[in-house]
């Protein structure tokens, strides 16, 4: 069986890798009761982070078992449209159930009061009184915090919860709580002040090999070190991603180890695919732009990183600017195919006419203006032949050539500058030359 089945939450304990670091974190935080808001981008991985904080096994260092805590886990999803007493019936079913698995008697309740915040709120003050701690997880939480049947009453109410019992809240979502509720009313509740925000996101390169042999572990396959860098390269250290290469990399190194890792990429790029076309369309117009380009206001660049799609560069000096660099092969790819108004995207060009800048995948490029004009007017029609009337007119206008081969100096210099793509300009005999446009 193909050990790289993953696509959803984990669920199974043997199959939860890594994270070691967010869940002390986490649980250090909710052990003092302290609320936590964990974000991070989709296919982070963060169901899998709260079903693994949810299992006793894993809150038993931290003292956080029953009887001492109760954990409750909602899935958000369920209450996107439900009205407020619809929540408290699920936070009330929920809490009973746990204190069920627990043996912690709870009393009952008449059938008038079912759904009711009055019941929710007589189960937790039993708990407190015999000094049980609550802890409520709150997974896709943007679900419940855009919920338009919910007011900054209901939030309150949740608040005060935690006033009163020494309730905590973990919750998880997409992007931070300011960013995800309904109205500025809702914003404005005390609920979204008690958190301590984490962000959830990539592995690092150890974690992301160390997934890798473990997932081959029992198995009788080995991915080389080659095979893994090629891996850990094509799709970046992002546990979703790892498990798509895994899967493709798994039956062909399995029936052939020294076979060539890049004919996985083909297999990897189509699956992959529907999942980074979604993180496109779900980025602003600025933040496409920011991402294609590699560059833009620090908060921008921020918000992408944090969404896992862009990385600091490694080895920049503490006097250099920061750079950032796509996490991926396959995210690089996908972006340089999308249309972004503003920029040239052309095989290793990103030409921004705005700023009139120019970037490869090293560096940004210093040219001159006569060379950005030469290679826009290349890379616009990149993989076809431009007439060499058509690029003296693009550089000098209508101006007669004081220089008969004033163009073949400016392509000389333009190539030398452009190192070490320079053979991406190629020349065609007599009638021009062509930008090559594959990436």
């Amino acid at each position: 069986m193909n050990p790289f089945f993953h696509r959803g939450a984990i669920r199974r304990p043997a199959d939860f890798y890594g994270r070691t670091a967010p869940i002390e974190q986490i649980l250090g935080l909710l052990r003092n009761g302290q609320s936590v808001s964990l974000i991070g981008p989709r296919r982070i991985g963060k169901s899998s982070l709260l079903l693994h904080i949810s299992r006793t096994a894993v809150r038993q260092p931290f003292q956080l078992q029953p009887p001492h805590a109760l954990f409750i886990l909602v899935d958000c999803q369920e209450l996107g449209g439900s009205p407020a007493d619809e929540v408290y019936e699920s936070l009330l079913l929920s809490l009973r159930e746990a204190a069920e698995d627990a043996d912690i008697p709870l009393p009952p309740e008449e059938d008038r009061q079912q759904g009711t915040y009055r019941a929710l709120d007589r189960a937790l003050n039993k708990l407190s009184r015999e000094g049980v701690n609550v802890v409520v997880l709150l997974d896709e939480f943007e679900l419940l915090a855009a919920n338009e049947q919910l007011d900054p009453y209901f939030f309150a109410r949740l608040r005060g919860l935690t006033t009163k019992y020494g309730l905590a809240y973990l919750t998880a979502s997409q992007r931070p709580l300011f960013a995800i509720t309904a109205d500025e009313a809702i914003l404005s509740s005390p609920f979204f002040n008690i958190f301590v925000t984490l962000s959830l996101g990539l592995f690092t390169t150890a974690e992301a090999h160390g997934l890798l042999e473990a997932r081959l572990v029992g198995t009788g396959v080995t991915f080389s070190q080659a095979v893994r860098d090629h891996l850990l390269a094509l799709v970046g250290p992002h546990p979703f991603f790892l498990h798509i290469a895994g899967y493709h990399a798994f039956p062909v190194f399995s029936a052939d180890p020294t076979a060539d890792p890049d004919q996985i990429d083909k297999a990897v790029e189509l699956e992959a695919d529907s999942h980074l076309a979604y993180l496109w369309q779900n980025l602003t117009e600025e933040e496409r732009y920011t991402l294609a380009s590699a560059a833009g206001p620090t908060e921008l660049v921020r918000q992408l990183e944090q969404q896992c799609l862009l990385q600091a560069e490694a080895g920049v000096g503490e006097d250099a600017a920061e750079r950032y660099d796509y996490t991926s092969q396959i995210l690089e790819r996908f972006v340089r195919r999308q249309p972004v108004p503003g920029l040239i995207q052309a095989g290793a060009f990103v030409i921004d006419q705005q700023r009139r800048t120019v970037r490869v995948p090293e560096r940004e490029l210093n040219l001159t203006t006569s060379q950005f004009s030469l290679l826009v007017c290349l890379a616009e029609q990149a993989g076809q032949v431009v007439h060499a009337e058509e690029l003296e007119r693009a550089v000098w206008g209508e101006s007669i050539a004081a220089e008969p081969d004033r163009l073949k100096t400016l392509i000389k210099r333009l190539r030398r500058a452009i190192e070490p793509y320079d053979n991406t300009i190629v020349s065609e005999r007599g009638i021009g030359y062509t930008l090559r446009g594959e990436l």
